[in-house]
């Protein structure tokens, strides 16, 4: 058999093998890029991340990130990530959690999530996007646009035989930009999803989780006309809003059987 029809069958062999499902939404996924190397890279950014920043390593705030961080990390059950929360001093309305664990979150956002439950949403998000694998989601479908299912079987063989050209590709797909931490911009399906799986683990962790529709109105109060760096490619708010309602009644259940003693509605940052 010719070697590009074998190289064929098997990608294709390969493609039906990565199919995996999104947790708590089912949907299926293409996912071929393997999680220790997306974890790697992962460690990598959150490295150039932190440079040049100035990160609060002690105070309030950076002991109520650590809190949600650990409570939702345990019931997002990702043993293999390296789980790690950083709280910047940015006036941005910002966080992210890059493949493998690394969280960060700048103190601009914090007045929008007035609250730790608040809190407990994004941070929920944010991982969720991370334990979706949406991000070796977009670089498998980037792989096979620019490189052809041949492309990809070669690449995951492992075969070292590559040549310059080939070898750019697959460094241009799996760079991770210094400057912005992630390799490509999430869709609005994502995002959707995202909410989703943010929505179930804050409620998994004893946080009540309508306040994610409230984080997301308050979003909206914020935002103004000018959407900022965090709402970027991410749907409209008030189809957010009501996508989380949509889930609610299961995410109220989970959050009846875990629900925190304390006050996470207490507020703690102010406008």
């Amino acid at each position: 058999m010719h070697i590009r029809t074998l190289a064929a069958l098997a990608s294709a062999a390969l493609i039906a093998a990565a199919c995996v499902k999104v947790p708590y939404t089912g949907r299926k996924q293409l996912n071929v890029i393997p999680d220790k190397l997306m974890n790697g890279l992962g460690k990598q950014s959150y490295s150039g991340m932190l440079q040049g920043v100035t990160v609060k390593k002690k105070g309030s705030e950076s002991a109520v990130l650590t809190r949600v961080g650990r409570e939702i990390s345990r019931v997002a059950n990702k043993p293999d990530f390296d789980w790690q929360f950083a709280m910047i001093e940015d006036p941005a309305l910002n966080a992210w959690c890059l493949p493998g664990g690394y969280i960060g979150f700048y103190t601009g956002i914090l007045p929008v999530l007035k609250n730790e439950a608040g809190m407990a949403f994004v941070m929920g998000h944010e991982v969720g996007h991370a334990t979706a694998r949406h991000g070796s989601e977009r670089l498998s479908q980037n792989l096979a646009v620019m490189g052809g299912l041949a492309g990809i079987n070669l690449i995951l063989s492992g075969n070292k035989k590559m040549n310059d050209q080939q070898r750019g590709i697959v460094m241009g797909a799996l760079g991770l930009g210094a400057q912005y931490g992630v390799m490509l911009p999430f869709s609005r399906a994502h995002e959707t999803e995202a909410d989703v799986i943010g929505t179930m683990y804050m409620a998994n962790a004893g946080y009540p989780p309508a306040e994610g529709i409230k984080v997301w109105e308050r979003m909206a109060e914020q935002a103004g006309a000018q959407p900022p760096e965090f709402m970027s490619t991410h749907p409209a708010h008030d189809r957010r809003q009501a996508n989380i309602r949509e889930w609610l009644p299961q995410a109220r259940k989970r959050y009846e059987r875990n629900r925190i003693d304390r006050d996470t509605l207490e507020t703690l940052w102010g406008r």
